[in-house]
Order: structure tokens, then sequence, then C-alpha cells
């Protein structure tokens, strides 16, 4: 039997009928495969090893299988950082190893995934291809990876993304840019690292894994469950979860020391007026149907009606005028004035859920501001004059929640954002990279009493037990 890549398959020459994780092929008359199935057929004709002990290209011929699918190469590669691991790095990288050089590790934000990839990059010995969200962190990676092992390259480090199209040994891509040309290089890698894999289970994006041969795999990410419950197909893509550590056995000896505050403001009157009628109009629909709102069907469902009914579109109008009502209540900028003066000597981000109250406090406070319609040349020196302390804070939307490289900070306040998870470890993480401060950091969330935010608050919170109300 020869395996061989043919567009982001595996083409099956002179495959017996018993060949696992195949389907017939009329077009060619031979048996073809999904590509990430190239180390499970290998491992069933039993020519794998694992290490780089496998059937090679100079190999050819070995117990019945030829194998011309792979053209990765061999490397040989140390990061030159000159920084130990740290006892839960080190860990994370075992466990990786002892599971076939295959899984997931899920560490807070600021603990060292991109040190933790470079580790099992140098582990690996084969060339490796980095998949990250966004262009930011793309270059973040490519800059780290030139600094661990651009002597040590034939080639300089690849970027696949941006405007650049260069691919060699090591490479860094975003997700949109790896779908786009997987099917082209799919073969030229041995090791997936995906960054914030949360993103992968995808329609799109999932293809990425599943047309790439690579059988080494390592996926990244500070929060694995996604709502929707498509985190299992994982499993399948890039292997388990090998290893894991939260944010509270990490807090103090490798993160910072954190407290969440959590503080309540109440609704003016008029506020309340407005938020009560439209709240109202919307709950009166939704009860009639019995939406589920808090499952993703059922949301999907409402927002289909509104669509079509007339009614359904009145109440989601509602719905959002109450949810802007909650998120702007005036007395949150008083609050948010307090904590302005008490913390003028730290490090703070504000983060919001829209631009335009992000915008808003910018101009009220006169505090610098980065939403997604910033350009990356002010985001770039905004960060830079943070990180230098000329700006001691600055407010966000939710541009900042992941894939941005953002300088440490003490202080984090939430004025309004979603219910996820995700995105309240995220911000958490922000204030979590560990400093010579002895002072804990401080994640405020200001939330208006008796409306839609108090039920939203208390589900992305979970899991999170380090706190104070105020």
């Amino acid at each position: 039997m020869r395996i061989e890549f043919d567009d982001g398959t595996l083409l099956l020459q002179d495959a017996p009928d018993d060949v696992p994780f195949a389907e017939w092929d009329d077009r060619v008359d031979e048996y073809r495969s999904q590509a990430y199935r190239y180390r499970s057929l290998l491992e069933w004709a039993g020519t794998w090893t694992d290490g780089n002990e496998q059937a090679t290209l100079q190999d050819g011929f070995a117990h019945g299988l030829e194998d011309a699918a792979r053209t990765y190469p061999d490397l040989d590669l140390t990061p030159a950082l000159h920084i130990e691991p740290r006892d839960y790095q080190q860990a994370a990288l075992d466990a990786w190893i002892d599971h076939n050089r295959r899984g997931s590790v899920v560490l807070p934000t600021g603990s060292g995934k991109t040190f933790l990839g470079l580790q099992a990059i140098a582990e690996a010995g084969v060339s490796a291809l980095v998949v990250t969200p966004t262009i930011d962190l793309m270059n973040q990676w490519h800059a780290t990876l030139t600094n661990a092992f651009g002597d040590q390259l034939s080639e300089s480090v690849g970027v696949l993304g941006g405007g650049s199209h260069d691919v060699t040994a090591i490479t860094v891509t975003t997700y949109d840019s790896a779908y786009r040309y997987v099917n082209e290089y799919g073969d030229r890698f041995g090791l997936l690292v995906v960054d914030e894999e949360h993103h992968l289970p995808a329609p799109t994006y999932r293809q990425i894994p599943e047309m790439m041969i690579a059988p080494y795999r390592l996926g990244l990410t500070a929060t694995y469950e996604r709502p929707d419950g498509k985190h299992e197909l994982l499993e399948d893509l890039l292997g388990p979860v090998v290893y894991r550590e939260d944010v509270d056995e990490l807090a103090g000896e490798f993160l910072s020391e954190y407290e969440t505050i959590h503080m309540s403001v109440d609704l003016t009157a008029d506020e309340r007026s407005e938020y009560d009628e439209e709240y109202q109009i919307y709950r009166d629909y939704v009860d009639s149907h019995e939406f589920d709102l808090w499952k993703e069907e059922g949301y999907a469902e409402f927002l289909k009606r509104s669509s079509y009914d007339p009614q359904g579109r009145r109440a989601l109008i509602a719905k959002q005028r109450a949810e802007r009502i909650a998120r702007t209540a005036e007395k949150k900028l008083d609050t948010l004035d307090n904590l302005i003066k008490r913390h003028h000597d730290d490090r703070a981000i504000i983060f919001t859920a829209n631009n335009d109250f992000a915008y808003d406090i910018s101009r009220e406070f006169i505090v610098p501001c980065i939403t997604h319609q910033t350009k990356t040349d002010e985001r770039t020196e905004i960060l830079k004059r943070f990180r230098s302390g000329e700006y001691s804070m600055l407010v966000t939307s939710q541009v900042l929640d992941e894939g941005i490289d953002v300088p440490a900070a003490n202080v984090g306040i939430i004025l309004s954002g979603s219910a996820s998870k995700r995105q309240y470890a995220q911000r958490l993480g922000r204030i979590l990279r560990p400093t010579d401060d002895r002072e804990p950091a401080r994640l405020y969330e200001i939330i208006t009493e008796d409306t839609m935010e108090t039920y939203v608050s208390q589900r992305r919170r979970e899991g999170v037990t380090t706190s104070a109300d105020g």
C-alpha cells in the first residue's frame, strides 16, 4: 500500500479492503482517508514508533506500506532563552509527552503557555505550524519563535497571514490563513500547535487539523470548555486534556494573589422606569413562547422569530434597550470615578461590552481607549506607554480579552460584559501576571442591581471563589 497526501486528504493506493478510517473514492478507484488519520494508519500498518523513528522518506517500503505522504523534516532545536521551566510547565510538557505528544494543556492567562509551546516544538524535533486567532498574536509568536530558534534554523521563521506568505520549517499563521491554505501545506509539518484552541471547533476552523497529517499536536488555552459543548471535538482533533491548572492553584507563587470585588449600584428613578418598561415587553414575549434563553438553541429560536414576527422584533429591541440602560447606568460612572481616584497609583484596565461606552468613558475621564476600530500603530503606541507607566489606565471593549500581549496591570474594572466564563477568565488573567508587588491584584465588577446584569454576573463568575462584595 502506498499512502500520499492529496489536497488535504490521504490517498491510499493499492490498499486492502480492511484498511481503517477510509472510504472508497469512485473517481480514482482507490481508498481515501482524512489527513489527520495519518498516524493512526501508520500505527495500523505497524510502521509507527513513538519518536522520530517512523518510516521516513528514505526508508521507502516498510511492512508493506510506502509512506509518500510525509514531506516534513526532522529538526534539532534547543530554545535559546536560558529560562528554566516552572514546575507546572515541566509537568505539563511531561504529561503531553506521556500522551504520545498529543493533547491539550489548560493554563490561566499569563502563566506561560507560549513558553510551553516552545518547549514542545524543541522536544518534538520536527517542523511545526503554530496557529493563532489574530494577527497581533501571530506577530507575538513570530517574535518569540525567532528569539528562541532563529539562529538554529537554515531559514527564518515563516509567516503565513497578514500579507505575508512565507512557509518554512517553523511557521506561524492565523486561523483564517491556515484554513485557506491547509490543503496545500498539510503535509509540511509534523507538529501542530493551536493557540486559543477553544476557537477550533468552528465548522471552518476544524478543517485545519483535519486536513493536516501532523502526528504530534498540542492545544493551548485558558478556557477549554465551550457553552455549546463542541469542545468535545478537540479530543479527536488534537488529543485529550493532558494537564490543567486553575487560577487559584497558581495564584501567589506563579501568578499574583488576587481578589474579586463585586459592587452593586442602583438605577436612577428615570432609568428604573424606562428599564422596567422595556424589560417587561421583552419578558412577556419570551414567557409566552417558553424560550430557554440560556441555551444556544433557545436564543437562536428567539432571534429567528424576531426576524419575521413584529412582536418578536419589538421584544428584541426592548431587550437591547434594557441591556444598554443597565450597562451604562449613571451611578456606574460615579463608582468608576471613586475607583479611579482610589487607584491613581496603580495600573488599571477598564473593561466594557461595547465601543460606544468605552469611548464615552475615555472622553469623560480622559483615559486612552482601545477598541477593534483602533488602528494597529495607535494600539501599539498606547500599550507601549501603558507598559512604561506613562499611561496608568486604559479603557477597552472586548478587543483585549484575548490575543494581545497586554502589559501587566494590577487592577481590572468590569463595567459590562457577557455571561461568558471565558471572557471573565481572560479579563481576570490580564491582572494576574506576576509582579514584585506584595499587594494582591483586584478585579472589580460593577453590577446594576435588580437587572439582567445580576444573572449574567452570576453565570460568568462560576468557578472563581476568591471574592468580596461591595
